[in-house]
């Protein structure tokens, strides 16, 4: 399966851009599962910026997933990379503008 927007959240499983720069969301949460108890995962704006990142087996991070909830409204975010997905799918949850 490629990069999909389905039902509101974007369904990662491919590192590359997955929104232009211009182009404005509102996340309200990140799920990561990482296939096991190893991986990677790195989300950036569309400048660069890191929005989160998870690293399983981290002494931070048990088991194999990781997730964050942002409070509130949400946080917006001009654009989004996934830059970093060693295995595993990135699930981000999105608001309304």
């Amino acid at each position: 399966m490629a990069n999909a927007l389905i039902n509101g959240r974007y369904v990662l499983d491919t590192a590359e851009p997955v929104v232009s720069t211009g182009a404005f969301l509102r996340l309200k949460s990140i799920y990561f599962e990482g296939g096991g108890d190893v991986g990677k995962c790195i989300l950036h704006d569309g400048g660069g910026k890191v929005i989160w990142q998870a690293t399983l087996g981290d002494v931070s991070v048990s088991g194999d997933n990781a997730g964050h909830t942002f409070g509130g409204e949400g946080t917006i975010v001009d654009g989004m990379d996934l830059d970093t997905l060693s295995a595993g799918v990135c699930i981000v949850y999105l608001g309304k503008l």
